[in-house]
């Protein structure tokens, strides 16, 4: 009996134990549950906001060169459209870079029942401007360095002028066919030891049509209207090589490419000229460190 009542003893005496351990094992669940649901939180919150403050500097970039005033609004106001308020001072400018710092607090659920109300998330992202050292959609239509940006004009009058060249790039071949369709799509462009042959004769015929398709293309494109509002949704907007001289250019002859700048065209006249005038501009390809002066034509960079 004695034996008995010592056994019965010992199994009262480890209920207690098994309730501290019980309770134990639920606080050890809820800092797990904490871990993989507020955690998950967090993970997302912090993909959101790098992904906001990416797009923030790389919208800013693209007006950075025109003006750095504008680069800062409209990283604030893409920021705004990801459910992010950026204040002055989350945001940098200065002529060759914007950089967005933001920093949220993100509310816990499970967190809260060990002490963790809310956890601060941080990101920041900075994107850089420089001149294009390689382009995408370059038309193949040299353009003389003195005449950035005071040229008016791509004109092509008199082959004679020049010794048989207009200032047109053999960048597509084909002859005729092959210049129409690089006004019309481009071609891609490096600068560095970049030589390109020219291509002899005015062709004016395919030339003019090609231009007029482009401008044609903007007709429903109200911003495409005036150089001033132009952007890289404009297919009047092209993209030309510069190079130093065409005066030593006689028939197929090889010109080195220095440079890559932005062209609005604004219509086309009877003296077989485009007219238009060169613009600051962002485009696609890869960014250097040498370019032509205040118009190259930049491009942009995220680098963290």
């Amino acid at each position: 009996m004695k034996k008995f009542l010592n056994v019965l003893s010992y199994f009262r005496n480890e209920n207690g134990n098994v309730f501290v351990l019980v309770a134990f094992g639920m606080l050890v669940l809820l800092g797990f549950t904490a871990l993989v649901i507020d955690g998950g939180r967090l993970y997302s919150e912090k993909g959101k906001l790098q992904k906001a403050v990416d797009a923030a500097v790389l919208g800013g970039g693209q007006v950075l060169v025109n003006d750095q005033t504008q680069a800062k609004t409209v990283a604030k106001d893409l920021a705004q459209k990801n459910t992010y308020s950026l204040a002055d001072s989350d945001v940098e400018v200065t002529s060759t870079y914007i950089k967005v710092t933001k920093e949220v607090s993100v509310p816990m659920t499970f967190a809260k029942a060990i002490g963790i109300k809310d956890v601060k998330v941080k990101a920041s992202a900075k994107a850089i401007v420089g001149p294009l050292k390689a382009g995408k959609g370059i038309t193949p239509i040299a353009v003389v360095k003195s005449a950035v940006p005071a040229g008016k004009e791509l004109k092509c009058e008199s082959t004679g002028q020049n010794k048989g060249n207009c200032g047109y790039l053999d960048l597509n071949g084909s002859g005729s066919n092959g210049l129409a369709d690089g006004i019309i799509n481009g071609s891609n462009v490096a600068i560095d030891n970049e030589f390109a042959e020219t291509e002899t004769g005015q062709k004016w015929g395919p030339v003019k049509d090609a231009f007029q398709f482009l401008i044609d293309s903007d007709i429903n494109k109200p911003q495409c209207q005036s150089a001033a509002t132009a952007d890289n949704s404009c297919k009047r907007v092209i993209f030309v090589p510069i190079i130093d001289s065409l005066d030593y250019a006689a028939g197929k002859s090889t010109v080195k490419i220095v440079g890559l700048a932005a062209y609005w065209i604004e219509g086309i006249t009877n003296q077989k000229e485009i007219k238009g005038q060169f613009i600051k501009m962002v485009g696609p390809g890869e960014i250097g460190s040498i370019g032509i002066g205040e118009y190259n034509l930049y491009g942009i960079k995220l680098v963290e």
